[in-house]
C-alpha cells in the first residue's frame, strides 16, 4: 500500500513538472526569446531605447499603450508608470527573428511612493516574464561617478533579483554621441572618456561596492543618432548587435524566485531620508557661521594714501618738467652757437667783400706798383 502511494505522489509530482514545464515552455510563443529588461533610473533614455531596438521612431508617443509604457517625453520626471512587455522584430527588421522587450518605470529618489512600480516589476517578471535573458542597466554618458542614488537603485535591484542576476547584467550608456564634435570634448577631457574607461570605471565601483567579480560587458547605443552619418549610423548598428549576440549567448535568468524587498526598500529610504535631513542641517549650520573676514587687497599688497598718492603725482610731473626743459635749454644753446657761428661768417664775407671793394677803387699805377713790390718782395 505504502508503495503505490509513493508511485502515485511520483506520477503526481511529475504531472505537475510537466505541466509547469509546458507552460514555461508554451511562453515563447507569446514572448519569443531573447527577452530584454530595461533598468535604469528616471529620465536616463529607457524608452526610447525600447522604441528604437522595436524599429520604432525614438520619441515614440506611446498611443497604443497605457501608463506611459514606451512613451517618450522630455523631462527628469519618469513618464513609465508600469512595467510593459512588447514583442517585435529586432530593429523592425522583419526578416529577422522576433524577441521581446521590457520597459520599465525609473527608479528616484523617493523609493516608498515607487513602491507600487516596484511591486509591478516584481510581479511582471515572475508570473509573466518568468525567464530574462538581458538585463540593460542603462546610465547615461556622464553617470560613470557613483552617486548615492545610483548606488541605492542598484542595492535594491540586487536584493530583489539576488546575486546570480550580474551574470545577465549589461551596461549601456545612453546618449553616446559618436558624433565629431562630441568625440573631441570627451578625447580632450582629463581623463579621457573613452568606451574602454567608462566601462572599466563601472566595473570597478560595482567590483568594490557590490563584490562583483566577473567583469560586465557594456555596450554604447545612441537612439538619437543621425541615421545620415556613416560613423554614427556604424557604431549603432555594432552596439546594437553586440547586444543581441550577447542576449542569444546567456543562459536565462529565471525570475520564479525573486522578492518584493519592501522592509529593504523601506530601509533605504530612511538612509536616504536621514542623508537628506543631515545634509540639511550642515548646510544650515553652516549658514549661521559667520563668513571670515575678506582679505582686502591692501592687506597682502602696498596701497597708498591719497595724499602720497598726489605728492607722487607732483614729483612726477616734476620730473617730467625738468626733462623737457632740459632737452628745450639744448636746443636752445644749440640754436645760440650755431646763430652765432653764422654771424662770424657773414662779418668775415662782408669784410672779404670791402677789402675786395677797396683794391677795385685803387689807380692803375698804383696797382702795378704794389704788385711790382709784392714781385720784388717775392
Amino acid at each position: 500500500m505504502g508503495q503505490w502511494r509513493a508511485l502515485l505522489f511520483l506520477l503526481l509530482l511529475t504531472k505537475s513538472l510537466l505541466a509547469r514545464s509546458s507552460l514555461r515552455i508554451n511562453n515563447t510563443n507569446t514572448l519569443p526569446s531573447p527577452r530584454i529588461v530595461i533598468l535604469g533610473a528616471a529620465g536616463v533614455g529607457k524608452s526610447s531605447l525600447a522604441n528604437v531596438l522595436l524599429g520604432r521612431d525614438k520619441n515614440y508617443d506611446g498611443a497604443n499603450y497605457t501608463n506611459g509604457c514606451f512613451k517618450v517625453k522630455s523631462g527628469l520626471e519618469s513618464i513609465t508608470k508600469a512595467t510593459c512587455a512588447e514583442r517585435g522584430y529586432w530593429l523592425g527588421n522583419t526578416s529577422a527573428t522576433q524577441f521581446t522587450i521590457i520597459d520599465t518605470p525609473g527608479f528616484g529618489d523617493d523609493l516608498l511612493k515607487e513602491e507600487k512600480s516596484i511591486e509591478g516589476l516584481v510581479n511582471m517578471l515572475k508570473n509573466e516574464i518568468r525567464d530574462v535573458h538581458i538585463f540593460v542597466l542603462a546610465f547615461k554618458q556622464y553617470d560613470h561617478r557613483m552617486t548615492h542614488a545610483l548606488r541605492s537603485m542598484i542595492s535594491l535591484l540586487e536584493k530583489i533579483f539576488g546575486k546570480d542576476w550580474w551574470c545577465n547584467v549589461m551596461l549601456e550608456a545612453t546618449h553616446w554621441n559618436y558624433g565629431i564634435s562630441y568625440t573631441r570634448i570627451r578625447e580632450n577631457s582629463h581623463p579621457k572618456v573613452t568606451e574602454q574607461f567608462w566601462t572599466e570605471e563601472f566595473n570597478r565601483i560595482v567590483k568594490k561596492d557590490f563584490e562583483v567579480v566577473k567583469p560586465l560587458p557594456s555596450i554604447f547605443i545612441d537612439s538619437f543618432y543621425d541615421v545620415e552619418d556613416s560613423v554614427e549610423s556604424a557604431k549603432f548598428a555594432e552596439n546594437t548587435q553586440q547586444l543581441f549576440n550577447f542576449a542569444n549567448s546567456v543562459k536565462p535568468f529565471e525570475c520564479k524566485d525573486i522578492e518584493i524587498a519592501l522592509h529593504e526598500i523601506r530601509e533605504m529610504q530612511n538612509d536616504m531620508d536621514k542623508l537628506k535631513a543631515d545634509n540639511d542641517e550642515l548646510q544650515r549650520q553652516l549658514e549661521l557661521v559667520p563668513p571670515p573676514p575678506q582679505e582686502s587687497y591692501c592687506t597682502r599688497n602696498k596701497c597708498y594714501t591719497e595724499m602720497e598718492i598726489f605728492l607722487y603725482t607732483l614729483m612726477l610731473l616734476g620730473l617730467v618738467a625738468f626733462v623737457i626743459g632740459g632737452i628745450s635749454l639744448c636746443f636752445q644753446a644749440h640754436d645760440e652757437k650755431r646763430t652765432k657761428e653764422e654771424r662770424l661768417k657773414e662779418q668775415r664775407l662782408k669784410e672779404y667783400q670791402l677789402e675786395e671793394q677797396q683794391l677795385g677803387e685803387q689807380p692803375l699805377e698804383e696797382q702795378q706798383e704794389h704788385d711790382t713790390e709784392t714781385e720784388t718782395e717775392v
